[in-house]
């Protein structure tokens, strides 16, 4: 054997034997690595197993995270930037919130992930806790007279003789505590979520229907329409309602625990892997597309923690989506296409120069800060 093929294969054995050294080395630091589950911060890398019917996905260049109704859309899905299936966003400010323990962030998440709109309530509705509608039904006195004025009928569903415009057009807002387990850092702990549901009886809202077309009704007209649609429910025309039945059904164990599942779902599949303790700062750097556009990277710098939690994390979760999160905004969902061994994650292909902006400025400022 010549003496210069010696020298190469015995510099290629030393190269593989130091190869082999520092993977074993990497090796041994990721299996020995058993970091501490942390709560979300101002600035947050998130993991989320999408398999249970959500889904990551960007629209004007801003990511999100939405419910869809079918399953398995998860971490194998193809991209899609636009999608005319229906999806409803979830708030990543209030989710990451309730991770943090904040109970009135978790009656937003709630809300959202049972379809109810928070901002369609009526103001000055009558609040009624659920533990006194279920006092009221049990016979409480004082408790069901009260309910039955604002409701404007009997538990029966016979409409009252008098005639209150005000609760008959609002109904009742009744407030049922949502019992919800979340895992905040590491611990499962049980939040309760005050959901506010509006109730109002069929009768009630039949007179509304009516009155309500009328700009400005007068008293005379009021009280000639609830004499109307109550007279066919005296004469069996029209069929009584069970208030009491359906208000049962509304305060039961039953309903707490079917909308307390989705929320459930979607923060037990939320995974904290870095927080702003355990980034060192962001720069940007900018290029332009064939067609002249700015696209933007930003560049997260980690600490050594920060890198290892990444790193351990994404060895087997190829195909996964992060969200990076900023205040609440979603920034970024870069996927997962191979081990994130590096000390920097770079976020490309990002368009808003203005999001862009503010996201390094804060997240500079947050270390500047601490």
């Amino acid at each position: 054997m010549k003496p210069a093929t010696k020298v190469m294969l015995t510099s290629a054995a030393v190269i593989a034997v130091a190869f082999g050294g520092l993977w074993g080395i990497g090796e041994y630091q990721l299996n020995t690595f058993n970091p501490k589950p942390i709560i979300p911060g101002n600035v947050t890398l998130v993991a989320m197993n999408t398999e249970l019917g959500f889904d990551v996905r960007v629209s004007n260049s801003v990511a999100q995270l939405v419910q869809v109704d079918k399953a398995g859309a998860g971490f194998g899905s193809d991209d899609r930037q636009n999608s005319s299936e229906d999806a409803r966003r979830i708030p990543m400010r209030e989710l990451l919130a309730s991770l943090q323990g904040d109970e009135e962030a978790l009656v937003r998440l709630v809300a959202v992930l049972n379809k109810i709109d928070l901002d369609d309530l009526q103001p000055g509705v009558t609040e009624w806790p659920a533990a006194d509608i279920q006092k009221a039904l049990d016979g409480d006195p004082v408790l069901e007279k009260k309910l039955t004025e604002d409701l404007n009928v009997q538990l029966d569903g016979t409409p009252l003789e008098e005639v209150r415009y005000e609760k008959i057009t609002s109904g009742i807002r009744v407030i049922v505590p949502i019992p919800v387990r979340v895992n905040i850092a590491g611990e499962s702990k049980i939040l309760t979520a005050q959901l506010p549901l509006v109730f109002q009886p069929s009768f009630a809202k039949e007179v509304a229907n009516i009155i309500e077309k009328r700009f400005n009704p007068s008293d005379e007209y009021i009280v000639g329409n609830y004499r109307d649609v109550a007279r066919k429910v005296f004469e069996g025309k029209s069929a009584k309602e069970n208030v009491r039945e359906k208000l049962e059904k509304l305060i039961a164990e039953d309903m707490k625990k079917q909308m307390s599942e989705r929320p459930e779902q979607v923060l037990q599949g939320a995974d904290v892997l870095v927080n702003e303790s355990l980034l060192k700062n962001a720069t940007t750097s900018v290029r332009k597309d064939e067609k002249g556009n700015e696209i933007f990277t930003i560049h997260l710098n980690m600490t050594e923690e920060g890198r290892k939690r990444l790193w351990k994390y994404s060895r087997n979760r190829k195909g996964s989506n992060l969200l990076v999160v900023v205040n609440g905004v979603a920034i970024a969902a870069p996927k997962i296409t191979t081990e994130l061994a590096g000390k920097q994650l770079d976020l490309t292909d990002l368009r808003d120069k203005r999001l862009v902006d503010d996201a390094v400025k804060e997240i500079n400022a947050l270390k500047t800060s601490q």
